[in-house]
């Protein structure tokens, strides 16, 4: 992520901004309010995703918070796509499962910054699996990082 996005991301005006820029150009109401919506949750994840910290609990916190917001956001897409009208379903990128967690955190994170600065309409469900994605990829980063260990794993 370049500096310049993570700076408007962290800027309330600026965040806002990248949000409207998001909308479909002349959108019905429902459609813009599901666009803002969307759009808000995606500048949510991408601070989460984007926040330096320099604790190992602090960034376990973090990689838990940006995979609870994932899910929220996957949850509650269906129902969105169902309001403007597109049809639902992950369209999931393939990621490198045997890549550590932040690195996958780092790719997803720039997946989903291109989508929020990209000049086409983002259908929904493409966005779903960028945020599948994520959420898969702070889920795995939380444990290798965590101090815990299941029985006999070590």
């Amino acid at each position: 992520m370049d500096d310049d996005l993570r700076q408007r991301l962290f800027d309330p005006k600026g965040a806002h901004r990248l949000v409207l820029a998001r909308r479909p150009p002349e959108s019905s109401v429902v459609t813009a309010v599901v666009s803002d919506v969307v759009w808000q949750e995606v500048v949510s994840l991408l601070r989460w995703s984007a926040a330096t910290t320099g604790s190992a609990d602090v960034d376990a916190g973090r990689w838990w918070r940006l995979a609870a917001g994932c899910a929220d956001l996957l949850g509650r897409l269906p129902g969105l796509c169902d309001e403007v009208g597109e049809p639902w379903g992950l369209a999931a990128p393939a990621d490198d499962p045997e890549l550590p967690g932040t690195t996958r955190v780092a790719l997803a994170t720039g997946r989903l910054a291109a989508l929020l600065s990209a000049p086409d309409p983002v259908p929904l469900r493409w966005l779903a699996g960028e945020v599948d994605a994520l959420g898969a990829a702070g889920i795995s980063a939380l444990a290798q990082t965590s101090s815990w260990a299941l029985p006999g794993s070590r």
